[in-house]
């Protein structure tokens, strides 16, 4: 195909600027049959999607005649000399220029449309991971122009830039469908979760979490900058003003009594931040805030940690070693983001009773 090809004036600029604007299949299929006729001019247009060697057929789209696509169907695909060509080689091909006319001539799939009053048909792949996925069809009436090599150059940047366009659909259509198994699965997580950015925009919010809120924030005499939604925004700004990479805090609700443990995180590099909202009752308030990201045996450590007990009795008292409370220690402080025992006491003490947001 060394057919030149000038772009400038037939409407590929527009048809490339449209597609890349898109984000399903439908969004391109719509691109496709609104603008290729500018730049690519044909009497019939086509769009198949199938799975490898063109069976079984997932989707087929035409300009031409319900009559004509069920014909097709039923004897023109299994005899038709450009689709195998466009098949073998992943390559446009039409049916007068890279087919030899015995073999076109001798066609069912040519038979088929001169029915419908067509000579001419040029086939372009839809490539997926290096196979033919689909094809885009074009085909001209028997007193028209015969395709040419510079047809199947254009036919080739337009597969190309379709089949890029199908395949980020397709990926995008995949997160959605991860993204919405996640959502479900946070949904029956037991505490609230709440995903925002640095500028305190809300990304995501558990069922949890959104009860959790809408109960505080909806008591008689609670404003939002006292309230639970405030008080994530307090700490995000925290984030984005120091750095931190976690923070804990608390807040009560001066109608229910209900107290909430806010835990938040931003992971190195990250643009977001999570926080994990815990429910206490009043016997409860002054529990560690960061059971959910320890194991038992760490909050276990932590929970003595907190009564002063020394390396040597913590050992004792858990029976393992000294060294071995010392890992444990070091994990803790990881995970709670911490430095030492003295910062992880404060940390335990200050989120039994801290009540006021950040900054106050």
């Amino acid at each position: 195909m060394n057919g030149k090809v000038d772009l400038t004036g037939n409407g590929f600029y527009k048809f490339a600027r449209e597609l890349n604007q898109t984000q399903t299949i439908n969004e391109v299929r719509e691109v496709y049959f609104g603008t290729v006729e500018e730049v690519l001019p044909a009497d019939g247009i086509g769009f198949y999607r199938f799975v490898n060697d063109a069976t079984p057929v997932l989707e087929r789209t035409s300009t031409l005649s319900d009559l004509f696509m069920h014909a097709y169907e039923e004897q023109g695909r299994r005899d038709d000399p450009v689709l195998e060509a466009v098949l073998e080689h992943g390559l446009p091909a039409d049916s007068h220029v890279m087919l030899s006319p015995l073999r076109w001539h001798s066609s069912a799939a040519r038979s088929i449309l001169l029915s419908e009053g067509l000579a001419y048909s040029m086939e372009a792949p839809i490539m997926e991971s290096g196979n033919v996925v689909g094809t885009i069809n074009f085909a001209r009436a028997t007193d028209g122009r015969p395709f040419c090599e510079e047809d199947l150059s254009l036919a080739r940047l337009i597969s190309e830039h379709l089949s890029l366009a199908i395949e980020r659909a397709r990926r995008l259509d995949a997160l959605g469908e991860q993204a919405t198994l996640v959502q479900g699965v946070l949904d029956h997580f037991p505490h609230g979760v709440v995903v925002s950015d640095l500028q305190g925009r809300r990304l995501f919010a558990n069922r949890n979490a959104k009860r959790i809120m809408g109960c505080l924030d909806s008591a008689p005499g609670t404003s939002r900058s006292s309230g639970l939604e405030g008080l994530v925004d307090g700490v995000i700004s925290e984030f984005a003003e120091d750095g931190r990479q976690a923070g804990t805090t608390s807040v009560r609700d001066g109608a229910s009594g209900q107290k909430v443990i806010v835990r938040s995180y931003r992971g190195p590099g990250k643009e977001s931040v999570i926080s994990l909202l815990y429910e206490c009752a009043d016997e409860q308030s002054s529990a560690l805030p960061v059971w959910g990201v320890l194991s038992p045996r760490e909050q276990e450590i932590a929970t003595l940690v907190s009564q002063g007990l020394t390396t040597k009795h913590i050992a004792q008292k858990a029976f393992v070693s000294e060294n071995t409370v010392k890992q444990h220690l070091k994990r803790i402080f990881a995970k709670t983001n911490v430095h030492n025992r003295a910062e992880l006491v404060q940390l335990i003490w200050s989120s039994r009773d801290r009540e006021t947001i950040p900054g106050e």
